[in-house]
């Protein structure tokens, strides 16, 4: 991947604004807050299981959403969080699947998880940009977008790290923001690896 994690983090800001309080700032924040907030409380009230049950339906959503986004399509609509609903069955597999299978390799140690986790984190941004695959098909994409990207999302995700100890600061309520910017920069992730890759966008 030739694009810099430093240019995918500036075009992440450059598409949520200048300022925290802007638009779409506080519109990515809602964004991600509200699947966490389901599955966290409905995970709560059925002892873990509700996480299993909603994760793929609201994960696929929220990758539309930011994905529409950054390709100019849209703004960012809350509502269309619950798109993934549309096709839950569906969905819910490809959550199930991604949870099981890492869960799995995570038993032969804890590096062989990690890897996975990460061969696999790109199948809710496919399921999103392919509705009609199944869970086989996005787990498999995933795997062969990630050959030799793997380290460079985990950079991503370590650049993040400082932006999240300034935000706890404030009482935590800062991580809120910095996990839309954290978002938001993952689906610029997917979309340059997939037209680096040569790969149309279908949604």
């Amino acid at each position: 991947m030739n694009i810099s994690n430093s240019e995918i983090r500036t075009k992440a800001r450059q598409a949520l604004g200048k300022s925290i309080f802007d638009h779409n700032w506080l519109m990515a924040l809602v964004c991600v807050l509200i699947p966490n907030l389901i599955i966290g409380v409905v995970s709560y009230m059925s002892c873990g299981i509700g996480a299993f049950l909603l994760a793929g339906a609201l994960n696929v959503g929220l990758c539309g959403v930011l994905l529409r986004f950054i390709r100019r399509e849209n703004q960012l609509e809350v509502g269309r969080i619950f798109d993934g609903l549309n096709d839950f069955g569906s969905n819910l597999m490809v959550g199930l699947m991604v949870s099981i299978l890492t869960a799995l390799w995570s038993l032969l140690f804890i590096i062989p998880g990690i890897v996975k986790s990460y061969a696999y984190s790109m199948a809710y941004f496919v399921k999103a940009d392919h509705p009609e695959y199944d869970w086989r098909q996005c787990i498999n994409e995933s795997e062969r977008m990630m050959q030799g990207n793997k380290w460079k999302l985990f950079c991503l995700n370590m650049s993040f790290i400082g932006w999240a100890i300034v935000g706890s600061l404030a009482c935590g309520i800062g991580t809120l923001w910095v996990n839309a910017y954290m978002q938001t920069s993952y689906a610029i992730f997917y979309d340059e690896l997939k037209k680096e890759q040569g790969y149309s966008t279908v949604y």
